[in-house]
């Protein structure tokens, strides 16, 4: 490899390190936020990988709730703003994450306990004074000490910011535009 191609190469991972990781780890979120305890981060011990994203959603968290189920990819059908029934135990769409605890319309927390890897995804829907919602969102993962688990975080680093804030921001528009 030339040494022009190598410079480059170590420059784009250093920054992708020291300023691009960071900032996607914890995007939107503060440092109360990020430091505090969610529900479900007992399901992973000791994460490889943990970023806590949030949003302020100018909606109730009745409204914001709906499109989460709705959006999330947790139950595909039936109307937002009906109530959506989901239950602790239940296995969701692609037979992947399992219902560890659900308070709606405030907490929802999902597992995969697979071959890779441990991975726990936790949605706090927290009430603001003035009728807003805070959508905080948590993924912790525990991957295998196997070339696969490796790998799975890997692509979780890049792949879960892209997907996730994807689905916060859309969540977002369509509980306000609901409201």
């Amino acid at each position: 490899m030339p040494r022009s191609l190598f410079r480059l190469a170590t420059g784009a991972a250093a920054g992708y390190l020291l300023a691009v990781r960071p900032w996607h780890l914890r995007w939107g979120a503060d440092d109360r936020e990020v430091h505090a305890e969610m529900p479900g981060d007992g399901i992973v011990r000791q994460p490889q990988y943990q970023a806590t994203r949030a949003i302020t959603v100018d909606a109730p968290p009745a409204n914001v709730w709906a499109w989460l189920i709705q959006l999330g990819g947790y139950r595909q059908g039936g109307t937002p703003g009906e109530p959506q029934d989901v239950k602790v135990g239940e296995v969701l769409q692609g037979g992947d994450f399992t219902v560890e605890q659900v308070d709606p319309p405030h907490t929802l927390v999902l597992a995969l306990h697979g071959a890779d890897a441990t991975t726990s995804c936790s949605v706090s829907l927290r009430d603001l004074e003035d009728g807003r919602t805070r959508m905080i969102f948590r993924v912790r993962i525990r991957g295998s000490s196997s070339l696969r688990g490796t790998g799975y975080l890997a692509m979780m680093d890049v792949g879960d910011f892209m997907t996730v804030r994807r689905q916060m921001l859309t969540i977002k528009e369509r509980a306000e535009s609901a409201s």
